[in-house]
């Protein structure tokens, strides 16, 4: 009996886990901020500019 609750626990997490991490990611790749190559182009300069000082 106690290993058939295992078993069930164990196919339980292995189907849950996936779908909880699924979730999580799709939740924050959700409405991701959207710009033209202009605004890109002229974002990494600045970033770039930020990160090579010394």
């Amino acid at each position: 009996m106690s290993s058939g609750i295992g078993l069930f626990l164990i196919l339980l997490l292995s189907v849950g886990v996936p779908v909880v991490i699924y979730l999580a990611i799709r939740g924050e790749t959700r409405d991701l901020p959207k710009m033209d190559r202009h605004d890109a182009e002229q974002q990494a300069r600045e970033e770039g500019k930020r990160y090579n000082q010394k």
